[in-house]
């Protein structure tokens, strides 16, 4: 992960998009590209990222809906994208490799893969606890740069496409961060609830506390109120990885004050999420 990956996912973002057209605001991106948007204003730019992260709102019983998503292997065809497993895409950025990744959160189907009616090439990841992310999304421009206007020399100057909103991407970072156990889950969830730009801790208690009450009926606070429980020992693992990251990106904080950093922010968001 760094910041040109990141700046390279972006235009595989856009790329897709430009190829998806109206179909480009069918899902909501969620995971590495936000914490940019989320917090503009953090002591040091966030790590970066090198997948692209869609999630897809998909009926109780995909099949039996009206929706089409033929689109979608044709985008992925044109935009040379090669499947890894059906979820998982590869496209190449210049000279490195970017990952596109299809997921929903539908829990009446068995399998871990959903289809996607009328697609016959791409299925969706079945994970869970990103859903609250799909209630209240946020409508982002994106710049069309000079490399993805080489490809698309009619596109507009930007575009624009929906985003996990603050609490949405908090809940969904902790589902992550529970399930795969993933020291970049930890680091990307810390950065954005210390540094959002709705006021630290107290705002993303506060946004997470709202989109929970959106989605009352598909979201659970267990994993965030987990992963805010691990933060709280200061000496522990999850501390020292974000403390380890931000050192690494160019913060001279000394560890030991990142690491309290982490543990008293958890403990305020904590507090102020279990007494809503």
């Amino acid at each position: 992960r760094s910041r040109p990956a990141r700046a390279r996912a972006e235009d595989a973002l856009v790329r897709f998009a430009l190829l998806a057209g109206d179909r480009a605001l069918d899902f909501v991106v969620i995971g590495g590209l936000n914490p940019d948007f989320l917090a503009p204003d953090a002591p040091v730019p966030h790590q970066g990222t090198t997948d692209v992260d869609l999630l897809f709102a998909l009926g109780v019983s995909p099949s039996e809906t009206d929706q089409d998503f033929a689109w979608l292997d044709t985008a992925l065809d044109a935009g040379g994208f090669e499947s890894v497993n059906g979820w998982r895409w590869d496209a190449t950025v210049g000279q490195s490799r970017v990952r596109l990744e299809l997921l929903c959160d539908v829990w009446d189907h068995t399998a871990d893969t959903v289809p996607l009616p009328g697609s016959t090439r791409a299925v969706a990841c079945k994970i869970a606890g990103p859903a609250a992310a799909l209630a209240d999304p946020v409508s982002r421009e994106l710049r069309v740069t000079a490399a993805v206007r080489a490809d698309f020399p009619m596109a507009p100057e930007t575009i624009t496409l929906r985003f996990a909103n603050l609490g949405g991407y908090l809940l969904a970072k902790a589902a992550a961060a529970i399930s795969r156990g993933l020291a970049k889950d930890r680091y990307d969830l810390m950065y954005v609830m210390l540094f959002n730009d709705h006021g630290g801790a107290a705002g993303a208690a506060a946004a997470v506390t709202s989109q929970l009450m959106l989605t009352e009926e598909i979201a659970s606070p267990d994993d965030i109120v987990e992963c805010l429980r691990r933060f709280l020992d200061a000496s522990g693992t999850w501390a020292g990885t974000f403390a380890e990251v931000m050192m690494a990106s160019g913060d001279d904080s000394a560890e030991a004050q990142l690491r309290a950093d982490a543990a008293s922010g958890a403990r305020r968001c904590l507090d102020m999420i279990t007494t809503q």
